[in-house]
């Protein structure tokens, strides 16, 4: 359990006391911003004020590492969180992705901890949970949700373990980021790409989801069986892997698809699973995708970095 602030923490109240915050945002406007490391710290409030639900649009971009952690009856993952972050903005009305996010963290060095966070636009535009420009970033049984475009894993080496993210449409994707997925669930909420990888080369962007389950959300409001798909190739050089995850039958047989008819962006492609069960790891794949035999190149070493282990909380990965 995480029920009280770790010292020296800043804390956010929904009932805050001298001293204490009553947004995320004013408590990361009133961090020093000179490289130290700081930590947030997130609560519910009083017996008698227990939302635990902040109505704002969340900016970071101060220097130094920085760790928000949620209040939580069991940190292990993100079914006991009590802490979210929400707003409703798309795209089309922020004026970019990035912009529309609800948590827009514009730094290197970042890590949360058991924070629910939404974007409740719904249909009908990008419109991002997180939107995650920089490099060292870990996200540990934090939830994750929107419709389309929910997670910008946009740059840098991101480590994502015991998580939920949920969306329907593109719902993780980016441009240059080398994200890893671990013991997550991935849940669609309706048809569509789970991920939409838009690297410039081969070299420039590499998305793995491990030991993660993807299914079908309680949100869902139809049968998805068959009308998912693990990817679609925004950019010719998309990379991603599934590596040892459980597939629900809601992925459709040939497990991947083009990114559209007149634009199909397959000639360069990197789309592969390995070791991968469920319902939904059969069936004859798409022409353009690859079964492994082995995870080499693909681990967490291969896709963060070999200095992984410093920045990535090893109680998350060896849990």
């Amino acid at each position: 359990a995480r029920n009280t602030a770790p010292s020296g923490a800043l804390v956010v109240s929904k009932s805050p006391s001298s001293g204490q915050y009553s947004t995320v945002q004013a408590a990361v406007n009133a961090l020093p911003d000179d490289g130290s490391e700081q930590t947030i710290f997130i609560e519910t409030g009083t017996l008698t004020i227990r939302t635990g639900t902040y109505d704002e649009q969340v900016y970071i971009d101060r220097s130094g590492m920085l760790t928000i952690m949620g209040e939580t009856a069991n940190t292990a993952n993100y079914e006991s969180n009590v802490v979210t972050i929400s707003n409703s903005l798309s795209a089309a009305s922020a004026g970019s992705d990035d912009a529309s996010g609800t948590l827009r963290v514009h730094k290197d060095d970042f890590a949360l901890y058991n924070v629910n966070v939404k974007n409740t636009f719904g249909q009908g535009s990008q419109a991002l949970a997180l939107s995650a420009y920089g490099t060292n970033h870990g996200y540990y049984g934090s939830g994750f949700y929107s419709y389309q475009d929910t997670v910008l894993a946009e740059q840098g080496a991101q480590y994502y373990g015991y998580c939920y993210i949920e969306g329907a449409v593109d719902f993780i994707f980016g441009q240059h980021g080398f994200a890893f997925f671990q013991r997550s669930t991935i849940a669609s909420v309706g048809p569509g790409a789970i991920t939409a990888d838009g690297p410039a080369s081969k070299t420039d962007g590499l998305f793995v989801i491990n030991e993660s389950t993807i299914e079908q959300s309680s949100a869902a409001t139809e049968d998805l069986t068959g009308l998912v798909y693990l990817g679609r190739p925004w950019t010719e050089y998309a990379t991603v892997a599934y590596t040892s995850c459980t597939l629900g039958s809601i992925i459709n047989s040939a497990g991947w698809e083009v990114w559209s008819s007149s634009e199909p962006n397959t000639e360069d492609v990197t789309f592969v699973e390995y070791d991968n069960g469920g319902a939904g790891s059969e069936g004859t794949r798409a022409s353009f995708a690859t079964k492994l035999t082995s995870n080499a190149g693909y681990t967490a070493a291969a896709v963060l970095g070999s200095d992984w282990t410093s920045w990535v909380d090893q109680g998350y990965v060896d849990q």
